[in-house]
C-alpha cells in the first residue's frame, strides 16, 4: 500500500492541531481538502483515524501508533528540501529565525537592516516566542535559545554569555530601604502560562509566598511596567544600560545569561542559512567582544 507525503502530512498536522480546521490553515490547503484525504486515508488504513466532535479531531489508538512514523517522515523531508537547496549555490529566499521575544526586538529587528545591505535577495521572518520550534522540521532556519540543545539533529554555531542583574528605575532604586533584600522588592515577572520561565522560578524559591508586583506573559509588556517605575526584573546589564536603569545590589552576582545559535545539521550547508548564520554570528561578536562582561564561543561552522 501506497501512502502519499501529502496523505501523510495532512495525517500530521490534524494529529498535532487535533483540529481539521487548524490543519487546514497550517497546510494551505482548505477544509474540505484535509477531510477529504483524512477520509481516503482511513479507507485504506482500514480503521478510524480520528474522533470528530465539538472538541476538534482526537487522534484514535491507531493514530497515536502511527504518530512517530509521520513526524519521521516530516524530518527527513526537510532534510530532502535542505539537501538540495545546499545545491544551489544562489543566496535568495527567506530565513526564519526563532528568538525570545526581547532579542528579537533588541538585536534580530535590526539586524534586518544588516541583512538587507548584504543580502538584498533575503528576506528575513523573525519568530519571537518562549516556546522552542521544531527546527528538524522546518519550524525556522536558526534559533536563539537560552538553553543549549540535546537533539542530536541540531548543532550549536554560537554560544554568548553577558551578565544580568536586578535593575528598576531610578527613583524606585531610591524608594527601597538602603540593605535591602529579595523580598523587599516589587517584582515583575512572567505570568501564565510561562510561569516556569527563568527568572520565575528562582524568585519562588528565594521569597516565601512570592507574589509579584506585575506580571505578563509578553516581555516587551513587562520591559513597558518596568520603565514606569512599577517595580524591578532580572535583566540583561546591555538592555539596563540602554534604558538607563539602576541596578539594586543584593550582595550578589547572579549566574550570567547565555544564548545559543541553533540549526538544524541538514541546514548547515544551505546557502542562504550558512550566509545569514554567518552575518549574525559577526553582529554579535561587534556587540559584546569589546564587553568584558560578555562572553563569546564559537562552538560550530557554518
Amino acid at each position: 500500500m501506497q501512502i502519499s507525503w501529502d496523505d501523510a502530512q495532512t495525517f500530521l498536522a490534524v494529529s498535532e492541531a487535533q483540529s481539521f480546521s487548524k490543519a487546514a490553515r497550517e497546510l494551505g490547503v482548505g477544509q474540505p481538502t484535509v477531510s477529504r484525504r483524512i477520509a481516503g486515508l482511513e479507507s485504506r488504513l482500514g480503521t478510524a483515524l480520528f474522533l470528530r466532535g465539538r472538541q476538534g479531531a482526537e487522534p484514535t489508538d491507531a493514530a497515536l501508533l502511527l504518530l512517530p512514523a509521520a513526524q519521521q517522515m516530516a524530518r527527513w523531508a526537510v532534510e530532502f528540501v535542505h539537501g538540495a537547496q545546499a545545491q544551489n549555490a544562489t543566496i535568495s529566499g527567506t530565513v526564519r529565525i526563532a528568538a525570545p521575544p526581547g532579542v528579537a526586538v533588541e538585536q534580530l529587528a535590526p539586524f534586518a537592516g544588516i541583512v538587507k545591505s548584504h543580502y538584498p535577495d533575503i528576506m528575513l521572518e523573525v519568530i519571537a516566542g518562549v516556546e522552542h520550534l521544531d527546527l528538524t522540521r522546518g519550524g525556522a532556519d536558526l534559533a536563539v535559545r537560552s538553553r543549549a540543545p540535546n537533539e542530536p539533529e541540531l548543532t550549536v554555531l554560537m554560544k554568548s554569555s553577558s551578565r544580568v542583574g536586578v535593575f528598576a528605575r531610578r527613583d524606585y532604586v531610591q524608594s527601597l530601604p538602603q540593605a535591602c533584600s529579595w523580598s523587599d522588592i516589587d517584582w515583575i515577572t512572567w505570568s501564565r502560562p510561562f510561569q516556569t520561565v527563568p527568572p520565575r522560578p528562582m524568585l519562588e524559591r528565594l521569597i516565601p509566598d512570592f507574589r509579584p508586583v506585575f506580571a505578563s506573559d509578553d516581555y516587551l509588556v513587562q520591559k513597558s511596567a518596568l520603565a514606569t517605575g512599577l517595580g524591578a526584573m532580572i535583566i540583561g546589564a546591555d538592555e539596563a544600560a540602554q534604558l538607563q536603569l539602576q541596578e539594586i545590589d543584593l550582595g550578589v552576582r547572579l549566574p550570567d545569561s547565555s544564548f545559543y545559535l541553533v540549526c538544524a545539521k541538514s541546514s548547515q550547508m544551505v546557502p542562504r542559512i550558512q550566509a545569514i548564520a554567518r552575518l549574525l554570528m559577526q553582529q554579535i561578536e561587534r556587540l559584546y567582544a569589546p564587553d568584558s562582561s560578555s562572553e563569546l564561543h564559537s562552538t560550530g561552522e557554518v
